[in-house]
């Protein structure tokens, strides 16, 4: 590679406010769009250099109004990692993720890296390590609704409330031990990081309270309420420490990466996080 072409794509790497930076920061937005679903969805970029070369002090994404099947973020960890994010602040709203609405996600992570020889010879930018940082998921109780009518057939009406670190699930199903009205009113704590589960529950079958046996029976049918892997494809992404009801809506907070792409996935050109540099010639 010649060294205009090298100086080319360190500026519109490292940009320092030029038109270059710009550009980069609207090719990667358009990337990552692309990976997303939604007709309304939204993407945007920003860097703010560290130093030379290819340092970073911050990275942030922004996104909103899209639907996705699972996780679009992965790291390579057999790339190198030649350059540098100090921060990585992703910053999501308004999304549908496996089926489950969410009012918004905030994640900072800090000390991440990426490929920037992956960079410079073929124009794309793959994340290759990630950091532990801190995050917040709000999840309002109407998609609460939404969702449990979504996951469980046996269900097939039902109301959340949320208040006071309670929830209220009213509804009626036809499971496997009765066609019942019911009524399950518990807290809400997470397990193993990864899923939320219904606790210290009061449970009512029309309005009777239920014997232990049916009690538990339902509790195993509901439990867990969410799978953060296995039901939103989060793989280790999010490790949720806590959860606030409050007002109508779940606040879950807990610590974040970008997890390890999965094994089955090659390793060419997938959903990770890919952001197409413009040919070098056109920054000579």
């Amino acid at each position: 590679m010649n060294p205009l072409a090298i100086l080319a794509a360190l500026g519109l790497i490292l940009g320092i406010g030029s038109r270059a930076t710009r550009d980069f920061e609207r090719l990667a937005a358009e990337d990552i769009r692309s990976k997303l679903s939604g007709e309304r969805r939204t993407v945007r970029v920003s860097t703010r250099l560290r130093s030379l070369p290819a340092h970073f002090a911050r990275v942030t994404i922004e996104a909103a109004h899209f639907s996705a099947k699972r996780l679009p973020l992965f790291t390579e960890p057999w790339r190198h990692k030649s350059g540098s994010i100090r921060e990585l602040q992703i910053q999501l709203k308004d999304f549908s993720l496996a089926g489950l609405h969410i009012d918004s996600l905030e994640a900072s992570i800090p000390d991440c890296n990426f490929d920037f020889q992956l960079a410079l010879g073929h124009k794309v930018m793959r994340l290759s390590k990630s950091g532990i940082g801190k995050g917040k998921v709000e999840i309002a109780q109407r998609d609460l609704e939404t969702y449990i009518l979504h996951k469980y057939h046996e269900i097939k009406r039902v109301s959340v409330t949320v208040d006071k670190d309670i929830v209220w699930v009213e509804g009626y199903g036809e499971f496997l031990i009765a066609k019942t009205n019911f009524v399950v009113i518990a807290s809400l704590d997470p397990s193993d990081g990864e899923k939320l589960m219904l606790s210290r529950a009061k449970i009512y079958f029309d309005w009777r309270r239920a014997d232990p046996a049916g009690a538990q029976a339902l509790l195993d049918t509901l439990n867990p309420i969410v799978d953060l892997r296995k039901d939103l494809g989060l793989y280790d992404a999010v490790s949720i420490k806590r959860i606030e009801l409050r007002n109508g809506v779940l606040k879950a907070f807990g610590s974040t990466k970008i997890p390890i792409a999965p094994e089955n996935e090659n390793r060419g050109p997938t959903i990770e996080l890919i952001w197409s540099l413009p040919s070098l010639h056109a920054w000579r």
